[in-house]
């Protein structure tokens, strides 16, 4: 070898060493991103009264009902639709907590009044009544993102858990829960 060549050899290990840290760099970037739980963001709604807001009923659409409904005991409001394959997933689960006794209330999003009633037929009706929200008004207004979307609200009208995706009872035991167990222990 040369020493020019040796030369041009050490310029070219010189420069590649910045280029491998670069690459490392942004491949672990790009890992650690991709293993970040994202429903675990944190919610603008938390620990705030949840909006006051009025929608249609879903199966009566004649009537409407305020969010002011929701006081006096714990609640779920859950974010659902038609169209979302995850909202199909966590419905029996949400039949299942009705059936423990557990208030649950939803938000018809961005669906059409057939199409969510039809759901309702066919899987069961775990709530004890439902907004219309076709356009996304309420959405807004809550700041959701997709659905589905679960918020826990307490007796005073406010949001003290807030789930992205579907709902499980894993979830529900160890997110929920025990909110309601602390706030109910004197």
């Amino acid at each position: 070898m040369t020493v020019e060549h040796e030369k041009k050899q050490s310029k070219v290990v010189t420069a590649g060493i910045p280029v491998f840290i670069l690459l490392a760099l942004l491949w672990l970037v790009f890992f650690t991103a991709l293993d970040d739980d994202k429903t675990v963001i944190p919610s603008q709604r938390q620990d705030r009264v949840l909006p006051n807001f009025s929608a249609p009923l879903l199966l009566n659409p004649e009537q409407s009902v305020s969010s002011t409904r929701l006081r006096g005991e714990y609640r779920l409001l859950n974010v659902w639709g038609s169209w979302c394959p995850s909202c199909y997933a966590e419905h029996p689960f949400f039949m299942e907590l009705q059936q423990e006794g557990v208030k649950i209330v939803g938000i018809n999003y961005k669906d059409t009044r057939e199409k969510g009633i039809q759901f309702l037929k066919q899987l069961g009706d775990p709530y004890e009544f439902t907004f219309f929200d076709p356009k996304g008004r309420i959405a807004i207004e809550m700041g959701i993102t997709a659905a589905p979307e679960t918020f826990l609200i307490d007796k005073e009208g406010i949001v003290r858990a807030h789930r992205i995706g579907a709902m499980d009872r894993d979830i529900w035991q160890q997110q929920f829960l025990p909110i309601i167990n602390e706030e109910q222990t004197p």
